[in-house]
């Protein structure tokens, strides 16, 4: 009997799934193919704001490389003069100017805020939700 018995915390589960769905879901919206190394690129920064790309790799046990390749395409422009997600900017630190600070541009605060509803709401479906140059699925253009 002791092996079925299900704990306060097994009961949770679903709601937090439910949750962490709806984040990810947002985060797609920006982009149905967004690489997940994208999405913790950005929360690392959101969470971290005004790392260094390198500090940035240190946390997320990546590559320099792979770091400024992901604030890159997080950035307005990725590589190429293919537009990015414009989440982040990267500017040169004036006291070290190798180093570049990685900060959060208006749209991606506004994302920040979003995620932080849906977080502080778990149980509370969202539809509709939009913030101003968020985009919805499908939409690469910034629009709601």
């Amino acid at each position: 009997m002791a092996a079925s018995a299900h704990t306060a915390s097994d009961r949770a589960l679903p709601d937090e799934v439910a949750t962490l769905i709806r984040v990810l879901e947002a985060l797609r919206g920006l982009d149905p193919d967004m690489p997940i190394q994208y999405a913790l690129s950005f929360l690392t920064v959101a969470r971290h704001e005004g790392l260094s790309i390198r500090e940035l790799s240190e946390r997320l046990g990546i590559a320099q490389s792979s770091a400024s390749r992901n604030v890159a395409a997080l950035s307005r422009w990725h590589s190429f003069g293919k537009p990015g997600h414009d989440l982040v900017q990267a500017e040169e630190d004036p006291r070290e100017r190798r180093r570049k600070i990685v900060t959060l541009t208006p749209k991606g605060r506004a994302l920040v805020e979003e995620l932080r509803a849906i977080v502080s709401r778990p149980g509370v479906s969202r539809p509709g939700v939009s913030h101003p140059g968020v985009a919805r699925p499908g939409r690469r253009d910034g629009g709601a």
